[in-house]
């Protein structure tokens, strides 16, 4: 018992040491990156404020926040001169920034012929501290929960990027969407599900689980959709691509769906494995009693989460559209159209995917077809 806790303390200070060294190393990048933007940089020494009222056309009164600033620039061939910048903001703070003392902000610089700064004016505001600071607290959450395989959760995390970076270049060369995103969904759930959890039974049961399932998804709700003539869904937003919309809602479809799929498809792989193992002799009725069991736990709470993520991304133009008065039959048949397609399709990949994993699971465990490896 001894031997095992001074295993499981070196461990933990083995990772904790390694987080405390990215973390550190990613702080000092962070706070001394503006070197490598070609953008002019400021951070912000002093802000002086002054409050005035502006009357809207509906007769509301909304407070306007004036901001005279004092900054120091921080990168390019001004690097040290202080510059004075002009900022107002809103209570709503739709299109402006609120600033406070040691912000920093992307700036224009304008110059005369001597190359002295005349005036410069405020681009936007310099958010990768914050999202890299948010980043190392998933990074170390992961590492301090997850050990060993939260690590490779991580690389799985890294290497969908780079794919999906990989996929969208190449439909910005021309390659066909619908083909790129097929192979990319593969990629997707061979990589990520074999990196995390080796090969094995387990792995190759959710693989295939997880393909079949959102094959059969995508199948219904193309089917459905083409007999409607896609008639109620409207592509507004995916009109600016200038490419075919279906095809990028199908991309969209494809993708999207993958996420809830692998979570049920790789849960009850490891539920069922792990009753084999306590139980071999566990009969094959029963294992399948007990998947479904759990298949309908994780069934109301994954479909509402597919649900509200998709929904959420439509919460601001929601509210806009109620503050107007549109009536919630044109929100839904206009605006939330995509976003409930979308939903539904991901509901329905998850509802098949748990007696697909099941029956694939028990099948491939129970007669020893695939080997550990």
């Amino acid at each position: 018992m001894q031997n095992f806790k001074l295993r499981f303390s070196k461990k933990y200070l083995i990772i904790l040491a390694f987080i405390i060294i990215i973390f550190s190393v990613s702080y000092l990048f962070l706070s001394r990156n503006e070197g490598f933007y070609d953008k002019t940089i400021a951070k912000i020494i002093s802000v002086d404020e002054k409050y005035s009222n502006v009357h809207g056309i509906n007769g509301e009164t909304e407070q306007i926040k004036n901001q005279k600033i004092k900054a120091v620039v921080m990168n390019g061939p001004h690097k040290g001169q202080e510059i004075e910048l002009q900022n107002k903001t809103s209570f709503s703070q739709i299109n402006d920034l609120n600033l406070k003392v040691n912000d920093e902000v992307f700036v224009t610089v304008k110059e005369d012929a001597n190359k002295n700064v005349v005036s410069s004016q405020i681009i936007d505001f310099k958010r990768d501290n914050y999202i890299g600071y948010i980043t190392m607290l998933f990074v170390a959450l992961i590492l301090l929960i997850g050990g060993y395989k939260g690590f490779r959760s991580l690389c799985s995390v890294a290497i969908n990027i780079c794919i999906f970076l990989v996929l969208v270049q190449l439909f910005l060369y021309g390659f066909n969407l619908t083909i790129g995103s097929i192979v990319a969904s593969i990629l997707f759930i061979s990589l990520s599900i074999t990196i995390v959890c080796g090969r094995n039974k387990k792995a190759f049961s959710a693989i295939v689980s997880t393909m079949i399932s959102t094959l059969i998804a995508i199948l219904i709700s193309l089917l459905v959709i083409k007999l409607n003539n896609w008639n109620g869904i409207h592509f507004e937003e995916m009109e600016f691509l200038t490419h075919a919309p279906e095809n990028i809602f199908l991309a969209e479809i494809l993708i999207g769906t993958l996420g809830g799929i692998m979570d049920i498809a790789i849960s009850i792989s490891s539920f069922v494995k792990e009753r084999y193992d306590i139980n071999p002799n566990i009969e094959t009725k029963e294992l399948i009693k007990s998947g479904f069991e759990l298949g309908k736990d994780i069934m109301g709470t994954m479909t509402n989460t597919l649900l509200f993520a998709y929904i959420s991304g439509s919460i601001p133009i929601i509210l806009l559209l109620f503050r107007n008065n549109y009536p919630i039959s044109y929100i839904i048949n206009i605006n939330m159209s995509l976003e409930l397609i979308r939903a539904i399709t991901g509901s329905i990949g998850v509802v098949l995917s748990i007696p697909i994993s099941i029956y694939t699971s028990v099948f491939l465990i129970k007669n020893n077809k695939i080997g550990e490896v």
